[in-house]
């Protein structure tokens, strides 16, 4: 890696860093705020306000700990052994010991689509997952050009931030769908007649798609593209990324385990979609621009 490249990744590294504190400190504060807000409303006083301060501090901790496992199960993600797929496991093995890096623990998504993500917290407790689909229909060149940009993502540790901001987003998400049906039984019963409650329960409902959007947006899609870049440097073979990309572009098979605050961690968007809303608030450059820039590296 050259010295301008690297020196380009620690500073976007230092942002990510930022952003990982920035949405954990806002986090706290809006469910402070709403703590604060029931407790003002319902004379709780610092009670309520500290069980919300409580549980932003949960939530937090778990984004930060466990969140990969959480998200290896929503992907529905099975551990993959040795035996299942020894050529795959070998070439793993071998760019990781080239750049030196920690083999991850590799997991497959039983799923005809083409895709794969990398999630962890660190180097150390990196997760590869790969579908069914990839490892079928690419050849051994096209999965390790695949494999190279996952594990640039864990070389520059872009999954951190992406897989803390997808948990607590799941986080967020659950509890506005409890409060909002909370809110509605207050109603049923005859509990709220001022709308208070249902004027807060709108505003989390409204917050949870926000926050799916911030992660789209947090991210930015010239991550990809050093991911993208990064494999072929790894690899010696943009070429053979290029034509991963192809096959995935050509193939419209969505991956339904891959939901909305999950999309961002995948090689390419699992959604597949041809909305012109959805192109705009994608976390992924267009195949089509990322296959142009490989083949200017090779000079094609």
């Amino acid at each position: 890696m050259d010295a301008a490249r690297s020196a380009f990744i620690k500073g976007q590294n230092r942002k990510f860093y930022l952003c990982i504190a920035g949405f954990m400190a806002v986090l706290t504060f809006i469910l402070g705020g709403i703590g604060a807000a029931l407790s003002y409303y319902f004379h709780w006083g610092l009670t309520g306000t500290g069980v919300f301060l409580l549980l932003a501090g949960i939530i937090n901790f778990f984004s930060y700990f466990f969140s990969h496992l959480l998200i290896i199960k929503m992907s529905r993600s099975r551990a993959l052994e040795r035996r299942q797929a020894p050529e795959f496991f070998d070439m793993v093995d071998s760019l990781c010991r080239e750049q030196g890096l920690p083999s991850p623990k590799l997991y497959l998504i039983n799923d005809d689509a083409m895709n794969a993500f990398a999630t962890g917290r660190d180097k150390k407790r990196a997760v590869v997952a790969v579908t069914r689909g990839l490892l079928e229909k690419l050849s051994i060149g096209e999965v390790r050009g695949v494999v190279g940009h996952e594990l640039t993502h864990i070389q520059n540790n872009d999954m951190r931030l992406m897989t803390i901001v997808t948990l607590a987003a799941g986080f967020i998400s659950i509890f506005a769908d409890m409060y909002w049906h909370g809110v509605q039984l207050s109603k049923a019963d005859e509990k709220d007649r001022s709308g208070v409650l249902a004027i807060i329960g709108f505003i989390l409902a409204l917050f949870a798609p926000l926050t799916a959007m911030f992660i789209q947006l947090a991210i930015s899609r010239r991550r990809e593209f050093i991911a993208d870049a990064g494999s072929a440097e790894m690899t010696d073979d943009p070429l053979a990324l290029a034509s991963a990309l192809e096959k995935i572009r050509k193939d419209m098979r969505p991956l339904p385990s891959a939901g909305v605050t999950t999309a961002h961690l995948y090689f390419s968007n699992p959604a597949k979609s041809t909305d012109l809303i959805d192109k705009l608030f994608s976390t992924h450059p267009p195949i089509e621009e990322r296959i142009r820039m490989l083949k200017m590296m090779k000079g094609a």
